[in-house]
């Protein structure tokens, strides 16, 4: 409890006036698990113990509220975070693909992860399940496999981005723009409203396309260029 209370307090002082200083503090862009991902690694290092990114996962998800983002953010690469029966986290990761990179369209408005979940509906058509999970699986096997020429197919959604566009109007004009642009694939970040385009060569033009889109649509933010990478959060230095 030591340990989680240090970890809360150390990660709230990463943010500044509403911002995060270890990024965009709106869009889904997973801030928050980074924030504590960090805050658990000073608190280990505090307290005298060595971190261990494993042995923090569950502390990160009960401080977050489930695995997603912190799994990535304290063990680094594409991570797939299941919650067994017994309550404990198994994971599974593999290191990003050479070359790939995210294309990031941050707007400025908010959109509280409260209402865009209040969008969704309690139950789906089977056939969009089933086309779900057959695309989730896909993203997976692209990812891993390098065959990147597949995250077009992999991207698409029919659980929550056609909901969640009613909320951002300007999500599926953004994601068209970056795939004509030459995007591997787009899609909405988390809840949103922040918009990823996937890409292998041609990112800033891709994010031009993007901020185009968002001009001509009157929606304000800024294109990010930016890469996923292969190592967790670490120590850099230690102090007395």
């Amino acid at each position: 409890m030591l340990l989680l209370g240090a970890a809360d307090l150390l990660a709230d002082a990463t943010y500044e006036g509403g911002r995060s200083v270890v990024g965009p503090f709106l869009g889904a862009l997973g801030a928050s698990a980074v924030a504590r991902a960090g805050g658990l690694l000073a608190a280990s290092a505090l307290l005298g113990e060595a971190p261990d990114p494993h042995a923090l996962l569950p502390l990160a998800a009960e401080l977050e509220g489930h695995a997603d983002n912190a799994a990535p953010a304290l063990l680094g690469g594409f991570q797939i975070a299941v919650r067994r029966d017994d309550g404990s986290y198994l994971c599974m990761g593999f290191p990003p693909p050479p070359g790939l990179r995210a294309v990031l369209f941050v707007p400025r408005q908010e959109l509280p992860t409260a209402e865009a979940r209040r969008v969704l509906p309690d139950q789906v058509p089977r056939a969009d399940a089933v086309y779900n999970v057959g695309r989730a699986a896909l993203l997976a096997a692209a990812l891993a496999s390098g065959r990147l020429e597949h995250l077009r197919e992999a991207t698409r959604d029919r659980l929550h981005q056609p909901y969640r566009a009613s909320l951002f109007p300007a999500l599926m004009p953004l994601m068209e723009a970056a795939q004509e642009a030459g995007a591997l694939g787009a899609y909405l970040s988390g809840a949103g409203p922040t918009v990823c385009a996937l890409a292998r060569g041609g990112e800033q033009r891709i994010a031009a396309a993007m901020r185009e889109a968002a001009r001509r649509l009157g929606v304000e933010g800024e294109a990010i260029v930016t890469e996923p990478t292969a190592r967790g959060a670490h120590l850099v230095a230690v102090e007395d």
